[in-house]
């Protein structure tokens, strides 16, 4: 099973080299959003996602990332964030890679500007086999199918 925290550190591996390709000299950074905003810089937030069963021997879990990037000039923002964006849109295109498995990115990277602000989301649905419990296997049933 692929933990979170593996998942988390893939992704931020890609947007640092997404950052490093923009040009722009922007580190990730791991402070609380309340916390004053270092520019250039990025940041990723793990957002609501769900756990599922599916079926007997499946599970599926849903994770939303988002992936915010603060211009160095936050009045004048246009152009990093066009490089940022592109440079974004280029490093997630072919999904991601966590402990050689390959996650699929549903529906792309959504990518908008809020207050000067981009932010990216992506959406990763992880289907994977949950291990049989251990125990003895079920017997065979047989039965007579003919009518006397």
């Amino acid at each position: 099973m692929i933990s979170l925290l593996a998942i988390n550190k893939a992704i931020c591996t890609l947007y640092q080299q997404a950052l490093d390709a923009a040009g722009t000299g922007a580190k990730l950074v791991a402070e609380d959003v309340s916390a004053p905003i270092v520019r250039p810089s990025g940041k990723v937030e793990l957002e609501d996602g769900s756990h599922a069963r599916l079926f007997h021997s499946g599970q599926e879990r849903v994770v939303t990332f988002r992936l915010y990037y603060f211009a160095a000039d936050g009045k004048r923002p246009k152009l990093e964030n066009l490089a940022v964006r592109s440079a974004v849109g280029d490093a997630f295109l072919d999904g991601v890679t966590v402990d050689g498995t390959y996650l699929g990115i549903d529906e792309g990277v959504s990518l908008t500007v809020t207050d000067g602000v981009l932010v990216g989301t992506l959406y990763l649905t992880i289907d994977e086999e949950v291990p049989e419990a251990e125990g003895e296997p079920m017997e065979t049933l047989e039965y007579d199918t003919e009518v006397n």
